[in-house]
């Protein structure tokens, strides 16, 4: 009898014991699933912002026209932007989150363009929400999106609801979604997210705050002492010979930008966390590569709402870069041009980088051949090198890769580094050409 009882004894406490392993070891999970959820949204506010200012400042074009110098003589004629302008910074958003994350994070799915396209070009908070609704309506009914985070993504939605009402202004908007974030993010600060939680509402979160914050106070316009470029940039480094003003004019009411931007990542996120789902791939280890798509929604609707309300026209599906077939996180090759009314030398160099103004120089003609790529020889049989190019005439410089015009944006006033390179790389670079 002792000997049953000892073992009925022995048996409970093994099973006593397993569950405290199990529970143990659950728990461990469940810990270290919420430390890289919070390392994963750690950094996606502050390349948020970047990737506006990167992507405004990659056509100088676009700056002077979203944010004129009012300095400038009022007789001369506004300025204006062609389509190809506005292509040109939707894809170099797609080009700053590759260069990121890569390319496998880079890109608007074709699934989900249209619904992006329609919060870019929202005139209230309705046409917003409707879209947000939507995905989360379709997470919930496969089981993606718990009710808990649907009803904690709503309350953030809430906050520019009522907001949309008030018709504030600018400088009112930004305290205003400042208290209201910062109340939400206390009120769940201490909360244990389950396996596959919470990448939605943190997300939404994080770039809600990063965006308000760079709309509202932190964005500028940089403009040196010559007025030789103009630059927008959050929180740019003090310079002598520079100047900052608002980016945003203080009384222009608000155009429920931050709402499109936190509308952005949710729409571009719950794309990828559906298309997770449905191939079976739905696991931690694809949390990084769901949010940064998020971000890519986020950059690309935040920069193109800027730039509509100025332009004062919709953009279209066809606006944005084709995914190639196939794979739905990469572009085909696109490409810039270099300007067609001017015919003279160019003068390159390997990389801004490694560039010095008036030393790491090479003059070369460049002559446009099939295909958008460029040759330096009148017979297009050679490829322009990879590398920098610009003219003595103009303030712009011009990256090619593999023939192909790349990036356009504002030469420096002087290269940083670098030394003069030997000359038989040079020659290794433009090899005799006919």
């Amino acid at each position: 009898m002792k000997i049953k009882i000892a073992a009925i004894a022995f048996f409970c406490i093994s099973i006593i014991s397993c569950r405290k392993d199990y529970y143990s070891k659950n728990n461990q999970d469940l810990q270290q699933y919420n430390i890289s959820l919070k390392a994963n949204t750690k950094d996606l506010g502050s390349n948020h912002n970047d990737g506006i200012s990167h992507s405004l400042n990659s056509n100088p074009l676009i700056i002077d026209f979203i944010f004129p110098d009012k300095s400038n003589d009022n007789t001369l004629p506004p300025l204006t932007v062609s389509e190809q302008d506005i292509k040109s910074i939707i894809l170099s958003t797609y080009d700053f989150v590759g260069s990121i994350y890569g390319n496998d994070s880079k890109g608007i799915s074709e699934n989900i363009k249209p619904a992006i396209v329609d919060i870019i070009n929202a005139s209230n908070s309705i046409v917003v929400n409707n879209k947000l609704d939507s995905i989360k309506n379709t997470l919930i009914q496969n089981n993606i999106l718990t009710s808990r985070e649907a009803s904690m993504m709503q309350e953030i939605q809430n906050i520019f609801t009522v907001a949309d009402q008030l018709n504030m202004t600018s400088s009112q908007a930004g305290p205003y979604f400042e208290n209201k974030l910062n109340e939400l993010k206390i009120k769940y600060q201490n909360i244990i997210w389950n396996i596959n939680e919470g990448e939605a509402f943190l997300g939404m979160l994080s770039i809600a705050e990063s965006s308000n914050k760079y709309w509202h106070s932190d964005a500028v316009i940089s403009i040196n002492k010559n007025k030789s470029y103009r630059k927008i940039a959050a929180n740019p480094s003090k310079r002598m010979n520079n100047v900052t003003v608002p980016a945003l004019d203080p009384l222009e009411p608000e155009g429920s930008i931050v709402h499109i931007d936190l509308a952005g990542y949710a729409l571009a996120w719950g794309w990828a966390v559906y298309n997770d789902w449905s191939s079976g791939n739905l696991t931690e280890s694809g949390q990084y590569n769901r949010m940064t798509k998020g971000l890519q929604g986020a950059i690309t609707a935040s920069t193109m709402r800027r730039v509509t309300l100025k332009w004062g026209q919709e953009v279209h599906e066809d606006f944005f870069p084709d995914l190639t077939p196939g794979n739905g996180n990469q572009t085909p090759e696109t490409s810039l041009n270099f300007p067609s009314d001017y015919s003279g030398l160019y003068y390159y160099v390997s990389s801004k980088e490694l560039a010095h103004n008036d030393n790491l120089v090479y003059p070369t003609y460049v002559y446009l051949g099939q295909s958008n790529k460029y040759y330096y020889n009148p017979g297009l049989t050679c490829l322009l090198p990879d590398g920098i190019y610009f003219s003595k005439l103009s303030t712009s410089y011009y990256k090619v890769i593999n023939g192909l015009v790349k990036e356009k944006g504002v030469k420096p006033k002087t290269f940083p580094g670098g030394v003069r390179p030997i000359q038989h790389i040079i020659d290794d670079l433009f090899p005799a050409c006919n």
